[in-house]
Parts: structure tokens; sequence; C-alpha cells
């Protein structure tokens, strides 16, 4: 009778130890992760750098991976290089006319994207710096024609990991300015003319 209590005792401290060990083990998992350090709509202003254009973006967590708008896509060598030519259609608000804007970026590989519909489809990866909340990021896109959709770009979990929360309930709820002044125009100045480098 004796064994069975000391045997009870001796499973009920091993049972709390390993409960105490388990939960600071899981603790210092959750340190590898920043903290973010904003919270974000379902929609937001971003600007792509470091031209600074200006573009709305739907900030997406059913998304792992982010997208882009692209058409007339073109792979070239520069150098020795993969690189890729694509053409970019963006409203900067609602009300006001597309902008369509030549980007020329190195090809960071390709990748299978498994869509909503169960089908995979092959797409060009790119890499560009993104102002969002008012901090530049560098961001991963893949290609795709996204001028049906209601914004041209899509970011999804990777590129909001230790960035931000989002509040689905909410829109614009942080800048994207990153040092951008807002330029007046003349009234004779009309053009809208966009020189990208290279």
């Amino acid at each position: 009778m004796m064994i069975r209590i000391l045997r009870e005792h001796f499973y009920c401290l091993l049972a709390i130890f390993l409960l105490i060990t388990s939960d600071s083990v899981l603790s210092d998992s959750k340190t590898d992760q920043p903290e973010p350090r904003h919270i974000l709509g379902w929609v937001e202003s971003i600007r792509l750098e470091p031209w600074g254009l200006k573009m709305l973006a739907r900030i997406d967590t059913g998304a792992n991976t982010s997208s882009m708008s692209a058409r007339d896509i073109h792979q070239f060598k520069k150098g020795n290089k993969d690189w890729v030519r694509f053409i970019l259609d963006f409203g900067t608000e609602k009300g006001k006319p597309t902008r369509t804007v030549e980007i020329e970026r190195p090809l960071l590989r390709s990748h299978k994207i498994k869509q909503h519909s169960g089908i995979s489809q092959e797409r060009l990866i790119i890499a560009m710096d993104v102002c969002l909340a008012n901090e530049i990021h560098k961001v991963e896109f893949n290609l795709i024609d996204r001028r049906a959709l209601n914004y041209p770009i899509l970011l999804g979990r990777k590129a909001l990991a230790g960035v931000a929360l989002v509040d689905s309930s909410r829109t614009h709820l942080s800048k994207a300015d990153c040092g951008h002044v807002k330029k007046k125009k003349k009234k004779n100045d009309q053009s809208d003319e966009l020189a990208i480098p290279e």
C-alpha cells in the first residue's frame, strides 16, 4: 500500500516536472520569431522602391507567398545572369487612371504555386524593396497577371512574418511614406512619365 502511494506521488511529481520543462521549451521556441511591430488592415498603401511607386496592396494571411501583377513577361540574360522584364499596371487611388510601368529585375527562380482551384502553376519569382508601414522590407513576389483583380499587389504571410498583425475588419491603418515627399503638380505640367532606372 505504501509503495503504491509513493508511486502515485512519484508519477504526479514527474508529470508536474514534465509540464514545467515542456512549457519552458515551448516558450524558448517562440522567441525565434520577432514580435510584430505593426497592425495592418486587409488593404494598405505600399510603395515599390527605389522609385516610390505608390499603390494599394491586399494583405492576405491566407496566402503564403506574395504576388505582383505582371503582363508581357520576358526572360532575358544580362551579363551571365537571368533577368525578367514585365509591365506592371496599377491604380494609385480609386477613381484615378491606371498607370503602367516597365520593370526589369533579376530572376531569383521559378516556383510552382498551388492555386485555390488546386491546380499548380509555374511562376517566376523576383525580389523588390517595398515600403510598408513606413519601413522598407525586401519581399519576394511571384509574377502573375492580376489586372482582373482589385489590387495589383498581394502580400502573403512570408512578407508579413515578424512585421505585422492583420486586422481583417479594417483598412488603411498605416502610411507608406519612407521619406517620399508628395510633389505638387504645376497647373501646366500634365505629364506623368516615369523613368525606371536599371
